[in-house]
């Protein structure tokens, strides 16, 4: 059998949150370096433009051969990353005046005001001014790659910081996703202890969060329940064995009897008294095996609504022999007719069982009514009879298992165990009471299953 792969969930939680950071980090990168590349074309714009204004207005005030010899002295020791030129317009022609040191001539015929185009193999951005009388013309230019390197610079000293906070940050993340996570090991490590021999809650003391208490809440009612199971199916067995172990030594005792017998008399009412030994095993065995039916995780859905008069009919049509043999009469009251939502075959079972008890208990002669009517939004079946009856006191304990009444009778002591089970499950209520008068003036015993309306009654 291939094993369910697992995954951490401490190294998921680490790698989504270090992702979404770095995604984010890189996403905020790329506004950055944009934002600064704008900023530094701003800054730089402002730049060529004071530059222009200046060189224009030192060639209008007649200082231009003071200023080439400084320039080209300071040029070897202070280069400056502009290049431009100096142009003069006397007579209709144009002549050049100055050129930066270190840069090759520009083009003529540049437009005033900014522009871009090639210079020197690669793109360079320009800006073009000129006097109010049209005589001197600055063009000063830099590259583009200077501005972007600024731009670099720029975004560099802005998110160096934090990539270099990243795996910090990553560390950072892993420590606080375990601490956060350490309840779920306790948890882990509570389960993991938990004795199969013995179940018992998980310690509800310390302090959860609101997401995993929930979890430790519903493990502790699945604990509960499947305690209540193991006991109940403990309390069973050991039910079981006991009622098993007084028949199987009667039945050894009776046979022994049989084979000590000395007239055919004698062995005949041994082997007779055998006879009734395995009939009560059998009955009891048979209860066993209906009680082991009574299971909800054999019904897949929820049953259908049914009209119950039929299975009534049937249960008492099939009584009606056993009950002849004790003189004893079954008559049905069908009343009005209503639904019931329970499985067929589940109702059959309770119905036999209620009507088996009352064959039993109520004694020669006895009088069985199965009565159908409604009751409230439902509907109620009774099964009473006008024999003993059973003392208020001893009702409560008649629903348990191995429980018997006051008459002494073969029965094993589970048929109304049997049919507590069946109502519980079909969300219905068993009720036990008065039953039939008698001409004493007493009254027999009567159980009534009250079931509540049917999903789509009218």
């Amino acid at each position: 059998m291939t094993a369910t792969p697992t995954y951490s969930l401490r190294r998921r939680l680490v790698w989504l949150l270090t992702s979404s950071v770095a995604a984010i980090w890189l996403l905020t990168s790329l506004v950055v370096y944009q934002r600064a590349h704008h900023e530094a074309d701003e800054l730089l714009d402002s730049q060529l433009t004071q530059v222009a204004e200046t060189l224009l207005a030192i060639v209008a005030g007649g200082e231009v051969d003071h200023f080439v010899k400084e320039l080209h002295e300071n040029a070897r020791r202070y280069p400056v990353p502009i290049t431009f030129e100096v142009w003069r317009t006397h007579d209709g022609a144009t002549e050049r005046l100055v050129t930066s040191p270190g840069h090759s001539e520009l083009e003529t015929g540049t437009t005033l005001g900014f522009s871009e185009h090639p210079h020197q193999g690669t793109s360079w951005r320009f800006y073009a001014a000129q006097d109010n009388e049209a005589e001197y013309r600055v063009v000063v230019g830099q590259a583009h790659a200077t501005r972007e390197k600024l731009a670099r610079e720029i975004g560099l000293s802005l998110l160096m910081p934090a990539a270099l906070a990243l795996p910090l940050m990553a560390l950072a993340v892993w420590w606080v996703v375990g601490r956060t996570l350490r309840p779920v090991d306790v948890v882990a490590r509570q389960v993991g202890a938990l004795d199969a021999q013995a179940l018992a809650p998980l310690d509800e003391s310390g302090p959860l969060p609101d997401e995993i208490a929930p979890l430790r809440t519903a493990l502790n009612a699945l604990v509960r329940r499947v305690t209540e199971a193991f006991d109940n199916e403990r309390r069973f067995t050991a039910d079981a064995a006991h009622e098993l172990r007084t028949p199987l030594a009667a039945l050894k005792v009776q046979a022994q009897v049989a084979l000590r017998s000395q007239t055919a008399d004698s062995r005949q009412r041994a082997l007779m008294q055998v006879m009734a030994g395995v009939d009560r095993m059998t009955h009891l065995v048979e209860q066993l095996l209906t009680l082991a039916r009574v299971d909800p995780a054999n019904q897949a859905s929820p049953p259908p609504p049914l009209n119950p008069a039929d299975i009534i009919a049937a249960v008492c049509a099939e009584s009606l022999p056993q009950a002849q043999l004790q003189k004893q009469s079954v008559t049905v009251d069908g009343g009005p007719g209503c639904t019931v939502a329970v499985s067929a075959t589940w109702l059959q079972i309770a119905l036999r069982n209620l009507v088996d008890n009352a064959l039993r208990y109520a004694g020669e002669g006895a009088h069985i009514q199965v009565r159908l009517a409604p009751s409230g939004a439902g509907c109620s079946i009774t099964v009473a009879d006008d024999g003993p009856g059973v003392a208020p006191a001893l009702r409560a304990q008649l629903s348990a298992r191995f429980v018997r009444g006051e008459v002494e009778d073969e029965g094993c002591g589970l048929g109304l165990s049997i049919v507590a089970r069946i109502a519980a499950l079909s969300h219905a209520q068993l009720e036990l009471g008065d039953g039939l008068p008698r001409a004493d003036g007493g009254h027999g015993f009567a159980a009534t299953l009250h079931f509540s309306e049917a999903p789509g009654q009218a």
